[in-house]
């Protein structure tokens, strides 16, 4: 058989094959993008439905924080029986009642278990007291277990029997330092509620709120909603375990939620499954009223995978014009990998060079070739690259001892000036002081007269090192020539300056000091004098007004420290 026939039936058969692996990879990469696209688009929906809870539910609970921190209603429920605390208070609650969402507010006293209320109608008005409550009733049990739990703020789902009416109740303490004088607070009409925030009319979106017990608070279905929570144990209440069928799935959503109570910043998303189908849930925990928001999202409904279907066609097309013009243009693709060598080869001896920049080539004799090039390449490079590290390494201890006194290990003369220089350039262009200490050892020529340049030595570090653990972390200190040091002080004022060189002055003099050949201790003290200058003048002025503080401190009999001043 001929050659072209070959080529023909090998592209054939690439078509073939090539066909099927695109259909299985993009169906994979449509899943991994559905997946992908979903996590993202829960978290944004959670975080806007969240916002959406928050908003009502966070106003009406800040009038009614305001309602409690009355003083006429704290007056009022310390003395419940005094007619005239009474009608303010009741003036008071009028007042508040036209700024809640639902018109209408309620006050339960502790003291005489006296119940107020009043509603968007007005309709209690002249009789806000509505009934006592008991302790004994199941239906009054709320208010003493929202008294019991001691929690300021108590969101609660309940239909309250003596008034005929069901809302999201939002409880708050009347407290008196630590007593507890009664409840306050309003409620939300709860099928508003579910209309506005819950029941979301988008297709594939379900959205429920839970407790921290899990127990359901807000769901479109009403019949799942835990009415009264607060008064139930654990195994009473509607939870969110009614909504899943697998026990794993029930797990996971707990322990998710006991994982949020440590981060309530976040929203955590998990797969799971619920009547048969799966589901993308993002939750987020709401500790402002410590509720527990769950999104469901139907991902068949929002984006189903015919939704790549023209994907997948333009893929296949794609391919099939790619393997056409495979078949067309077969002789050039050989010279390709050695063009892409040719480069490579360019690109090791200019820079920068990546081996993943070379790809293989169209047969195995050049693959190797390539593969052999790479090693050979990557060898040079690496080569390369640690001898400019090393020359880089030489030249910083180079740059470091041409800037450093060897023997106290300072600056030195030529790095300070650097150093002065910048700081004046600084100092002139943010408008700051700064600092100089001119420092020179008293009767250092002494020293080594009478005990050796060794000892001259010892004394000298021992002042540089006196120097280094006085001075800031972010100033400078030098060895300026012989027996005098310069300390540049970064940001401060002649206060500041004066304090710190009388503080060095006192360091050196009342230190350690090297001890001499016959066993006695030297005494070493400093002559320091002192500038502070806004760099409104040049390196050669600074240094001149800096020894002649140096030269007043000489003057004044030595061990002493001197401030400059042009007056002198």
């Amino acid at each position: 058989m001929n050659l072209r026939p070959r080529i023909l039936l090998l592209t054939g058969l690439l078509i073939v094959v090539s066909a099927m692996a695109a259909w299985s990879a993009t169906r994979g990469l449509a899943e991994r993008i559905i997946e992908q696209w979903a996590v993202r688009y829960a978290e944004k929906q959670v975080l806007y439905d969240k916002a959406r809870t928050l908003q009502p539910i966070l106003r009406e609970t800040a009038l009614s924080r305001q309602l409690v921190s009355s003083e006429r209603i704290r007056a009022w429920a310390r003395h419940p029986d005094d007619p005239e605390l009474t009608r303010q208070a009741i003036a008071e609650m009028e007042n508040y009642r036209p700024n809640f969402a639902d018109r209408s507010y309620f006050v339960a006293l502790r003291g005489s278990g006296r119940y107020y209320h009043n509603n968007a109608k007005d309709e209690f008005a002249g009789r806000q007291l509505r009934y006592t409550l008991d302790a004994k009733k199941p239906a009054d049990s709320w208010f003493y277990d929202i008294i019991r739990q001691q929690r300021d703020i108590h969101i609660n789902v309940n239909p309250d029997i003596n008034l005929g009416v069901t809302k999201l109740w939002i409880d708050v303490l009347i407290r008196d330092g630590n007593d507890i004088l009664g409840v306050a607070g309003t409620g939300l009409d709860l099928t508003s509620f579910i209309r506005d925030v819950v029941d979301t009319t988008q297709p594939g979106i379900t959205t429920l709120f839970v407790d921290h017990d899990g127990a359901i608070q807000a769901y479109r279905d009403e019949s799942l909603i835990d009415f009264a929570s607060i008064t139930k144990t654990a195994g009473q209440h509607n939870s969110i375990d009614l909504l899943f069928d697998r026990a794993i799935d029930r797990t996971l959503i707990h322990a998710v939620m006991k994982e949020l109570e440590t981060e309530p910043a976040t929203v955590i998303s998990r797969f799971v499954e619920r009547d048969g189908k799966r589901y993308l849930a993002g939750i987020a925990y709401l500790p402002e009223i410590n509720w527990y928001e769950i999104t469901l999202l139907d991902l068949d409904v929002l984006l189903p995978l015919s939704s790549f279907a023209t994907l997948v066609l333009v893929y296949l097309l794609t391919l099939l014009t790619a393997l056409v013009l495979f078949y067309l243009l077969l002789g050039h693709l050989i010279l390709k990998p050695i063009r892409l060598l040719e480069q490579a080869i360019g690109r090791v001896r200019d820079g920068p060079w990546s081996s993943e920049e070379l790809s293989a080539g169209g047969s195995d004799e050049i693959s190797r070739l390539m593969g052999h090039f790479r090693d050979m390449a990557n060898s040079v490079w690496q080569s390369r690259q640690q001898l400019e590290a090393k020359v880089r390494e030489r030249t910083e201890a180079l740059e470091y001892l041409s800037k450093t006194d060897e023997q106290t290990e300072l600056l030195n003369r030529r790095g300070m000036t650097e150093r002065i220089e910048a700081e004046i350039s600084r100092a002139r262009r943010e408008r700051v002081d700064f600092g100089i200490l001119w420092l020179d050892v008293d009767r250092f020529k002494e020293i080594n007269d009478k005990h050796g340049h060794a000892m001259g030595d010892r004394a000298l570090v021992t002042v540089a090192d006196l120097i280094r653990s006085t001075i800031r972390p972010y100033d400078s200190a030098a060895r300026w020539g012989g027996d005098e040091f310069l300390v540049l002080v970064h940001k401060c004022d002649a206060a500041t300056l004066a304090a710190l060189g009388e503080r060095m002055r006192a360091a050196v003099a009342g230190s350690l000091q090297p001890v001499a050949a016959d066993g006695r201790s030297l005494s070493l003290s400093v002559s320091i004098g002192g500038i502070v200058s806004r760099g409104d003048e040049g390196l050669e002025r600074v240094l001149q007004r800096a020894d002649r503080a140096l030269y007043d401190a000489k003057s004044a009999g030595r061990n002493c420290f001197r401030l400059f001043s042009d007056t002198a």
